[in-house]
């Protein structure tokens, strides 16, 4: 594994079981290593709890809620794959195999959040089904990872934000959060929570978990799958 960026970690917010919150989990370990063939060209390791992001669709839009955390290359700069932690508490636990949400936003200008109205502002989004993202346990967390067709480009000295949510009631299976990380890099992620009063987007104190990367298994296997077609 090459890395290419610096990495983060941590802080705290706890939940009661019972009653939505707007953070919750178990600040754990991650014991995740790297695997080889990737160019790691963000990372955001996890160390803390989880921070509420998630379409409740049976409380909507009384609830609703989501989390965004920014990134930003010197250089122009292309991603096949995004891996990220979350957690899930005051329910059934994980791993929940639902839909997920990921939006990708400019900067509203001050550097510190992406623009409103949240959701309908991206500038790209993927409504991702079951089946479509991997999903797996990694240490106290769970890891998910999505493969971007086509990939993704990022333009330099240009900030973005990421928004990550998962899409399921809840009751009774109840909350997914993503989770925390630090030290801070560029500004703290930020969160919004229609019900609970945080109003969108709100700073935190702390990073969210995830890693952009550029896996060359997945051009070997997009070349393959090439070549067989031509053979037929």
């Amino acid at each position: 594994m090459k890395l290419v960026t610096p990495i983060l970690a941590l802080v705290a917010a706890l939940g009661f079981a019972g009653e939505i919150t707007f953070s919750g989990g178990t600040a754990g370990v991650s014991t995740w290593g790297g695997t080889d063939g990737e160019t790691v060209f963000w990372s955001q390791l996890p160390t803390g709890y989880a921070i509420v992001s998630q379409f409740y669709d049976d409380l909507y839009p009384a609830y609703d809620s989501g989390v965004a955390d920014d990134v930003m290359f010197s250089a122009a700069t292309c991603v096949n794959r995004i891996r990220w932690w979350g957690e899930y508490w005051n329910g059934t636990g994980g791993p929940v195999d639902s839909p997920i949400e990921i939006y990708l936003y400019l900067d509203d200008g001050t550097g510190e959040a992406p623009t409103l109205p949240q959701h309908t502002s991206a500038i790209q989004s993927w409504m991702i089904n079951p089946g479509e993202y991997t999903e797996v346990v990694d240490g106290s967390y769970y890891m998910m990872e999505y493969e971007f067709d086509p990939w993704l480009d990022f333009a330099p000295g240009q900030k973005y934000w990421i928004e990550i949510r998962k899409a399921f009631p809840f009751k009774p299976i109840g909350q997914y959060g993503w989770i925390q990380s630090e030290p801070v890099q560029l500004s703290p992620c930020v969160q919004g929570f229609d019900g609970l009063g945080i109003v969108w987007w709100t700073p935190g104190t702390t990073d969210a978990a995830f890693e952009l990367v550029f896996d060359d298994i997945l051009v070997l296997e997009r070349s393959t799958w090439a070549g067989i077609k031509a053979n037929f």
